[in-house]
């Protein structure tokens, strides 16, 4: 199994160890067979092994049957799950961005994800190293942000203005427009064009 070859290759364990991302072995079950230093940051302990991954990273539907992770209704559109799937049935590289909903201390955190699943097979067996990178950094606007009250330009860091497309899309990933009047602003755009006439 993948647990023992960890322990016994120091060279492998300690090159897993220093991805920065919580990073597991799983099976197509999400199963945790290993998982590496930073994967730690997310588990209250480290008695894992075998467990599926929502109900070791107290995802709230995996609470939500008695035969945990994988059974409620909610795990068909899990992303955690498909990638796992996706990569072991396509046999390639398979990342996707989404948002889990965990429990800590009675709280519901919402973490945003960027899901990535790698198949391997291993004595024939089917498995997927799975990272977590947590992208609430590269997601997140710190602090205020200036904005024009009139025209809705944003003042960036070198003191320059840019429109808020630009800017949204120059500092969150995969982000694109598309634009379109709303109603408010159809009236008042129509209410114009006929007092000109």
């Amino acid at each position: 199994m993948p647990q023992q070859l960890f322990e016994d290759d120091v060279f492998l364990r300690e090159t897993f160890n220093a991805i920065p991302f919580p990073t597991f072995v799983v099976d197509d079950d999400v199963r945790i067979l290993f998982w590496n230093s930073a994967a730690l940051n997310l588990l209250e302990n480290d008695d894992v092994f075998q467990q599926r991954g929502g109900e070791v990273l107290h995802c709230i539907h995996s609470m939500e049957t008695k035969e945990g992770c994988g059974h409620a209704p909610y795990c068909k559109t899990c992303v955690v799950r498909i990638s796992v799937q996706e990569a072991d049935q396509g046999r390639k590289v398979y990342r996707k961005k989404t948002v889990m909903e965990l429990k800590t201390n009675e709280n519901i955190n919402l973490v945003p994800l960027l899901v990535t699943a790698s198949p391997y097979y291993y004595q024939k067996k089917p498995l997927s190293v799975l990272i977590l990178e947590d992208i609430r950094e590269i997601m997140q606007i710190d602090g205020l942000l200036p904005i024009c009250a009139k025209c809705k330009k944003i003042r960036t860091i070198g003191n320059q203005w840019e429109p808020v497309e630009r800017y949204i899309k120059n500092h969150l990933a995969d982000v694109n427009f598309t634009h379109g009047i709303c109603p408010d602003c159809a009236k008042e755009f129509l209410s114009e064009s006929i007092s000109k006439k």
